[in-house]
């Protein structure tokens, strides 16, 4: 900005002025006295040669309505009949306001919050109750002179591609780990953006289309139709204080069930809320609720088998963070069974086998590690585990619903471009040839243009159809419109029309509904929800009720809180927790890295005498965690550092093939570029004598130096330090690789996903001699980064080790240790911390830059192996070889020997 207006002056001449440079003018003024304001800009401005952009952000609706109104009146025409604003040979002028609006009147409980929320500021919203609708603040303009006005909410505009592309809305997705869209729907749908248009007779506007546009806008929630008031009713109980969001229900007996997991109070939860249907006896027995050493986690799923067992998959803990353990609950144990990492996902129990005798869960989309999307459908079965049967649209918060133990409904969600899918799935499971399932999808196009798109419904059988309930929409689902049915999806799509009246008698705005089938007479729970930015829970519990299903509704049961059992019941695990070799959907081997809790230096050096990697949480490495976003990093440094990054045409780096380039170029513009998806890395090296000199972080970064530092369980790392390089990257993999110094990878910003192999294994991996890189490609360009499944490496079928670091993690990677790393998002901050843990005779002498030069013991090897072969001059070619080949026989007996 500084670059933009410089120079700058004040003018002491008016006070009115507070900032004046050749380009820029900033002026202070009532904005009630339009007069005074007008003397300001004929003395400032020519404005007979100005074209004129005047810009309300959130500001007029705090004026008094008159005075905004007045200040409208006059942007357009200060000087009745003669003189305007917009200057006469100028084609157009333009008025942009954006602020709030009531899309569905005061009633409503997000929009009582955010009034309630301003009046709380003393900062009421005044002009929103004068013009609470689009058409009435269109119609605001249009008396006030303007030719042209045409509003339009802010999520209308997010999903307009014309005005919000693709890319730019999948890169502002990658800005920060988010996925929580229902609330970012109902803030944006309580805001507008108006354009009004002002001409001097140059521009003739089409006054149809206007009329076109507003009728269409009035009649767009009338198309979506749903029950009549008198075919069913939602009754309601206190929820006795209960509050979550994006838990999960299970069931506990015939009359009793629980609320999992989800966010309750601005954090995750592990504990589970009973309810029971009124009247059931208090101290029937129970199954037991999910145990804590599930962990907290929300936005997963229970899915009731056909035998009575319940699959407890996927969730997260953050959106960049999924949870990969499953839980099965059989009779009265939970045990870990298959791993897979979703949530956000939908799922739904099937049967197969010749009789249904085989019980499964289909599961489609969701998000995985990193917040990457999945379009992938995955049957699990007990026996099996997960297997991948179709490929589809990449999306989450979609709803899904068996119609039959092989087919069934998918409806909605939210794609990777931020767009909600109006499309509609109707799906097939069948036992395939050779007893392979397969998966047949058919679009019901019939069904999807009577629908509105929706993301974080639920999709419910009940004895009167199927039941769409809650979520959001393309536009603010009115009162009517938040329950809807599809009556018969096989034969004829039917939904009754809406009736005069609403569907209750206070709108219940559920927009993040869970629910379960209770039978075909048997009411269905439907309750929680809440908008963070404004918060507003449901305090009831909705059962509904069919009228032919009753016959008096005053004695209709209902579900209640349980009150019996305190909040937040948690219980705890009865049993040994079993934890099964993982089965996974690209069937290849691997072993998670365990995580573990340092708390003295004593325990640090234990661990890494064992040789093996292990991964590092909670440790205090300083506030870099929490400062070092992209922004920040720009400002704390200075943009204009020439830097030396790799940058790459392909998401996987090869040193050896060299399929990158070493680019130098200001450290701002390469910020910019990995924020932005490019495929860029950085190594930072000594801003010294780089060729010469190992980095060293707090040398070669004394602005951030503060903000980290090793802990003193890792004094052994401080002590024997060598280098500590700064890494920044975008979404691109560092090649697979060695270092022949043990280190520490301190991630800080960003998910990163590292896969390793042991150092034996390096003679699988094509490593030329005298080189510490593989040539081989450690990652899939296609595959999901959650599953980190080796790439080029697969074929040769070796086991590796994996983890997946978070902020504040710290992996220990012993030396030799084969291993590559992906950033899960376009930004990924890390630093690794080089140290000596063999004795100093063992390294090999001189310069040693990357802390991966060769040991002593294997240069002097190499230039055995070159005299060994020199003394066989002479011999014939085979006699040679063949007492070559028996010696590295003899070397390889023994390097095998020490393995043991």
């Amino acid at each position: 900005m500084e670059d933009l207006i410089s120079p700058v002056w004040t003018n002491t001449a008016d006070p009115a002025v507070l900032l004046c440079s050749n380009r820029y003018v900033a002026v202070g003024c009532d904005l009630r006295n339009t007069a005074k304001l007008r003397s300001i800009l004929d003395d400032i401005l020519d404005l007979a040669n100005c074209l004129v952009l005047c810009i309300a952000e959130v500001s007029l609706t705090y004026m008094d309505v008159d005075a905004a109104d007045s200040l409208i009146w006059w942007a357009a025409q200060y000087e009745e009949g003669e003189k305007w604003l917009f200057a006469s040979h100028i084609s157009y002028g333009l008025f942009c306001l954006l602020e709030q609006y009531l899309p569905d009147g005061d009633k409503h409980p997000f929009t009582q919050k955010m009034l309630q929320h301003f009046d709380n500021l003393n900062t009421p919203l005044r002009c929103v109750r004068t013009y609470p609708t689009l058409v009435d603040q269109e119609d605001r303009f249009r008396q006030a002179g303007y030719h042209s006005a045409h509003a339009r909410s802010l999520w209308d505009l997010w999903q307009d591609k014309s005005f919000v592309g693709p890319e730019l809305r999948r890169h502002l997705n990658g800005v920060e780990p988010f996925d929580e869209w229902e609330e970012f729907a109902l803030f944006s749908m309580h805001y507008f953006l108006l354009e009004a248009v002002k001409t001097r007779g140059i521009l003739k506007l089409d006054e149809n289309a206007y009329h076109v546009v507003r009728n269409a806008r009035k009649d767009e929630a009338k198309k979506y139709v749903c029950y009549q008031r008198d075919n069913v009713q939602v009754l309601s109980s206190s929820s006795d204080g209960r509050r979550r969001k994006f838990g999960a229900l299970i069931l506990s007996s015939e009359n009793k069930l629980g609320f999992h997991g989800g966010i309750f109070k601005e954090k995750r939860t592990q504990t589970t809320d009973r309810y029971q249907l009124s009247g059931a006896e208090a101290n029937c027995e129970r199954l037991p609720d999910p145990p804590s050493d599930v962990g907290a986690r929300a936005c997963h799923t229970i899915t009731r088998l056909h035998d009575g067992k319940d699959l407890l998959f996927g969730g997260r803990k953050s959106p960049d963070d999924a949870r990969t353990t499953c839980w099965l609950r059989d009779s009265n144990k939970w045990r870990i069974v298959h791993e897979s990492g979703l949530y956000r996902h939908c799922a739904a129990a099937v049967s197969l086998g010749e009789n249904g005798e085989i019980p499964g869960v289909l599961v489609f989309g969701g998000r995985g590690m990193g917040g990457a999307f999945h379009g992938t459908w995955l049957l699990w079965r007990e026996t099996k585990g997960w297997i991948n049967l179709a490929m589809d649209v990449p999306r989450f918060g979609a709803t899904m619903v068996a119609t039959d133990k092989r087919q069934g409904l998918l409806i909605g969600g939210m794609t990777e471009d931020g767009i909600l899918d109006d499309g509609v799935i109707e799906w097939h499971l069948s036992d395939g040839l050779g007893g392979e399932p397969s998966l047949q999808l058919l679009r019901r196009e019939d069904i999807a243009m009577q629908l509105p798109p929706r993301m974080g419904a639920c999709l419910v059988p009940s004895s009167d159809g199927l039941l769409l309930i809650g979520g959001i929409s393309t536009t603010l689902l009115p009162q009517h419109g938040e329950m809807m049915r599809i009556r018969d999806v096989s034969e004829e799509d039917v939904r009754v029309p809406n009736g005069e009246s609403s569907l209750v008698t206070k709108q219940t705005t559920i927009v993040e509904p869970v629910s379960l089938e209770f039978g075909s007479s048997r009411p269905l729970l439907v309750g929680h929800s809440a908008y963070s930015a404004r918060a507003h829970w449901n305090q009831d519990i909705f059962t509904i009720h069919f009228f032919k299903d009753v016959e008096n509704m005053a004695s209709a049961i209902r579900w209640t809180a349980d009150e019996n059992a305190p909040l937040d019941v948690s219980s705890q695990i009865n049993d040994q927790v079993e934890h099964p070799k993982a089965a996974r959907i690209d069937e290849a081997i691997h072993t998670d890295i365990v995580r573990v809790k340092i708390d003295t230096a004593r325990a640090f050096d234990d661990r890494m005498n064992e040789a093996r990697p292990f991964v590092m949480e909670g440790l205090d490495i300083g506030s870099c965690t929490e400062k070092w976003t992209a922004n920040e990093l720009s400002q704390k440094l200075d943009p204009k550092r020439m830097v030396t990054v790799h940058e790459a045409h392909d998401k996987g780096m090869n040193f050896l093939q060299k399929n990158f380039q070493y680019v130098k170029k200001p450290f701002g513009v390469f910020l910019l570029q990995c924020v932005a998806g490019s495929k860029q890395y950085m190594r930072s090296l000594s801003t010294e004598k780089p060729a010469d000199r190992p980095a060293n972080f707090h040398e070669d970064f004394p602005e951030l130096q503060e903000d980290f530092h090793l802990p003193e369980q890792l004094a052994t790392v401080s002590r024997n330090h060598h280098s500590s390089p700064l890494r920044i990257s975008g979404p691109v993999s560092m090649w697979l690789h060695y270092d022949v110094m043990a280190n520490v990878l301190c991630q800080i910003r960003g998910t990163k996903i590292v896969v390793l192999y042991p150092p034996f294994d390096a003679q699988h991996f094509r490593i030329p001699p005298g080189s510490s890189s593989s040539p081989l490609n450690a990652f899939m360009d296609c595959y999901p980064w959650h599953i980190a499944a080796p790439g080029d490496i697969a074929d040769l079928g070796r086991p590796y080790f994996r983890a997946i670091l978070n902020p504040g993690d710290v992996l220990y990677i012993p030396p030799l240790w084969l291993h590559a790393a992906y950033p899960a998002e376009n930004f990924s901050v890390s630093i690794n911390v080089f140290f000596k843990n063999f004795k100093k005779g063992y390294y090999a002498a001189g310069r040693d830059v990357y802390g991966n030069r060769d040991l002593q013991a294997y240069e002097n090897s190499r230039k055995g192996v070159e005299k060994m072969v020199k003394a066989f001059d002479g011999l014939p070619k085979d006699v040679a070889s063949a007492y070559l080949e028996r010696v590295a026989e003899e070397l390889k007996e023994k390097a095998l020997a020490l393995r043991k």
